[in-house]
């Protein structure tokens, strides 16, 4: 699931078929404070606030290096080209539909994401967390193992499955717990958390960043191989 901020509209229909959540600002601070757990930008741009988006895009800019795009009412070619000077990775025209348009963001993200999760992998192969499926346990980049509760172990596990990319609580509940309970979503999401503080600690314990863990406000967790040097990696282990 990719977090797709989305920047002075609420008038919007994203296809269920699309893994994106979407996140929709009006206050400009708001969202740049929010830009660590978004993998992207979508910002409405009309004439009258042109100059408001260039200033945002610049913004953005100077804090990260995500993917922008500008949704436009107009067929300003000057903005336009404006847009693509300051780093606008596309501008989708008044006549792109909703579909159309979300699904050029999914696959750009699902591009973007599988070249970086690519090059995290040659580059720190020598160092990363390894889970042990016999075991449930967790390899640490200092070899040592931690032991994991099984609940800690499908929860990582699932969340090693799609690193850098959010599962929802829903999502977690169903794959940890197996889907059988009806329970209200503050329990699911309490009991989700008592397990993430758990593996938080262990990491903690283990030398290794904690917030490679992260909960991704309203939504869920995700593991993200940008707070520290380590990817994680599935390891299925065999008797021999």
């Amino acid at each position: 699931m990719y977090n797709l901020a989305i920047f002075n509209t609420k008038d919007y229909f994203i296809p269920t078929s699309i893994k994106i959540c979407d996140f929709h600002f009006s206050d400009e601070q708001q969202l740049l404070a929010q830009l660590d757990t978004m993998h992207g930008v979508l910002i409405y741009s009309s004439e009258e606030n042109q100059n408001q988006v260039l200033e945002l895009i610049l913004s953005i800019k100077r804090q990260s290096l995500l993917p922008i795009w500008v949704k436009s009412k107009t067929d300003n070619e000057i903005s336009k080209k404006i847009n693509l000077e300051l780093g606008v990775l596309g501008n989708l025209g008044r006549n792109i539909s909703d579909d159309e348009m979300f699904v050029i963001i999914e696959n750009t993200l699902k591009l973007i994401h599988r070249t970086d999760e690519k090059n995290i992998g040659e580059s720190k192969a020598s160092n990363e967390l390894e889970l042990n499926s016999l075991n449930c346990s967790m390899k640490l980049p200092n070899k040592s193992e931690v032991s994991l509760t099984r609940l800690e172990y499908r929860m990582v596990s699932l969340l090693a499955s799609r690193v850098n990319q959010a599962f929802t609580y829903e999502e977690i509940s169903d794959y940890v717990w197996g889907g059988k309970e009806e329970l209200d979503n503050s329990i699911k999401t309490y009991r989700i958390a008592n397990v993430a503080f758990h593996i938080r600690n262990k990491l903690k314990q283990g030398g290794v960043d904690p917030k490679i863990l992260r909960t991704v406000r309203s939504v869920g967790y995700l593991l993200d191989s940008n707070k520290d040097t380590n990817l994680l990696k599935e390891v299925v282990a065999y008797n021999s």
